[in-house]
This record gives C-alpha cells, sequence and structure tokens, in this order.
C-alpha cells in the first residue's frame, strides 16, 4: 500500500501542475517536465518497493500480479523520460528564440517610427508646418511636444532633431537582447535535463518488464543489441530471440518432406 500511495502522490503533484492544460505553450511544456523529472524519484522508490515485497514474498500471488502489471506500465515511463529529451530540447529553443524575434520586431517598430518622425521634422517647410506634421504624427510614447521657441526653423528642427535621438536611444535601451547568461542557463539546464531523463528511463528500464519475459527490460535491450553487435543470431528462448518465435507462431507448420523412395 506505500508503494501505491506514492504513486498517487507523484500523479497528483504532475496534475497539479499541468492544470490548466496548455500543451502549445513552452513554458507549459517546461513546468510539466521539470515537474515529471524533479519527482520522479517517487514512483521509481514505489516500484522498487513493489518489486522488492514480491521478492520476499514470493507465494503472494496477488501482489506479484500487481507488481507485474506495475512493471509493464514502467515501460511507458522509460518512453516518456526518453521523449521528454527532445520535447525539452524543443521548448528550451524554442524559448530563447521566441525571445530573439520579439527583440527583432520590437527594434524594427521602433525605427520606423522613429524613421517616420524624423523625415516629418526634415520635411517641414515652415514652423506652421512642423507644428501640424507633429501634432499628426504625436503618439504618448514618443513623447515629443512642438514648442515654439521664437528660434528659425532650421535651429528649431535641429533642436527637435536631438530630443528625438535622446528619446530613441532611451527606448532602444528598454528593449535588451536576452543576456548571455540567460542563454547559457538554458543550455545547461537543457544539458541537465537530458542527463536526467536518461538517468530515469535506466532506472525505469531495470524495473520494467514485458508481458511473458523473466528479465527486465534493460536487460533484454542489452542482450538483443549484444548479439546483434556480434552478428550472431539469438538462441531459440533468449531475448533476443521473441520477435522470431512470435512470427514463427504465427506461420502454419510446414508439411514433412515426402519420403524417398
Amino acid at each position: 500500500m506505500f508503494a501505491l500511495a506514492l504513486f498517487v502522490i507523484y500523479g497528483v503533484r504532475v496534475v497539479a501542475t499541468a492544470i490548466p492544460l496548455r500543451p502549445f505553450d513552452t513554458l507549459w511544456q517546461l513546468s510539466v517536465s521539470s515537474t515529471l523529472i524533479s519527482a520522479a524519484a517517487i514512483p521509481l522508490v514505489g516500484l522498487g518497493l513493489l518489486h522488492l515485497a514480491a521478492y520476499l514474498d514470493p507465494a503472494n500471488a496477488a501482489l506479484e500480479k500487481r507488481r507485474n502489471v506495475l512493471a509493464r506500465w514502467a515501460i511507458l515511463a522509460v518512453l516518456g523520460f526518453l521523449l521528454l529529451i527532445p520535447l525539452q530540447t524543443y521548448a528550451s529553443w524554442s524559448t530563447v528564440a521566441t525571445a530573439r524575434t520579439r527583440l527583432t520586431t520590437q527594434l524594427s517598430i521602433a525605427n520606423r517610427n522613429f524613421a517616420v518622425v524624423r523625415e516629418a521634422i526634415n520635411a517641414a517647410t515652415s514652423l506652421e508646418d512642423l507644428q501640424v506634421r507633429l501634432q499628426a504624427l504625436q503618439s504618448p510614447e514618443l513623447g515629443i511636444r512642438f514648442e515654439n521657441l521664437g528660434l528659425p526653423l532650421p535651429e528649431t528642427q535641429r533642436q527637435m532633431l536631438i530630443r528625438l535621438n535622446e528619446i530613441e536611444e532611451q527606448v532602444k535601451a528598454r528593449i535588451k537582447a536576452p543576456p548571455p547568461e540567460a542563454i547559457e542557463n538554458v543550455a545547461t539546464n537543457t544539458l541537465r535535463v537530458t542527463a536526467t531523463s536518461v538517468v530515469y528511463a535506466l532506472a525505469f528500464a531495470i524495473a520494467a518488464q514485458r508481458r511473458g519475459q523473466e528479465v527486465p527490460l534493460l536487460v533484454e535491450v542489452l542482450t538483443i543489441w549484444s548479439l546483434r553487435r556480434q552478428g550472431r543470431p539469438p538462441r531459440p528462448g533468449s531475448p533476443g530471440a521473441i520477435e522470431e518465435d512470435y512470427f514463427a507462431q504465427l506461420a502454419p507448420p510446414e508439411d514433412d518432406p515426402p519420403a524417398s523412395p
């Protein structure tokens, strides 16, 4: 029961983080991935305790059945942690790319707005024309107000351009690119999550077991990989012979060859 309680605690924690569902939101993806990984030790301990209980009490059929069911479900956990690797990588890259795109868009809009105002100032033919042009383009964000300083048009234009340049520098100073430290933190966190996901995938593979198999999933995969690397056909009954045995059972037995006269 203690092992089942650990599974429930893990499920409640993940669900609480995932609600409300926003599967296409990169921040939601990063948050859920972080919770899945940071709390993964909880179900892993529960699965280990269930294996230990079944080992200590092999005569308990109900306990063994529960262990076998959860061991098969652990295969999904292995696949899930492996899938978190590309998901986390994509979400992290998307976060940085979105920040850079937002920066580029903001700078483009600011440059366009200031260029329009600067063109209006330079194109004015009189103080009255300058006032009309600026009033037509006036916006609170730019903060430019026409002032009749009693100066000739060229001097008024010069002072207006100086003020416009100052405001432009202030606006662009507020539009900041992601600092290198932030990008490094994203890369470091991605590497950390990737390594942790691999570790948990291997850990659950040790406790996972396919239906009808007597060895853990990790042992089965390593055995198949080792035999194929050596170029040797899997022995009958070994984990590597599972596929061959399965398809062989689907085919009808061949007829015995006729006896030679």
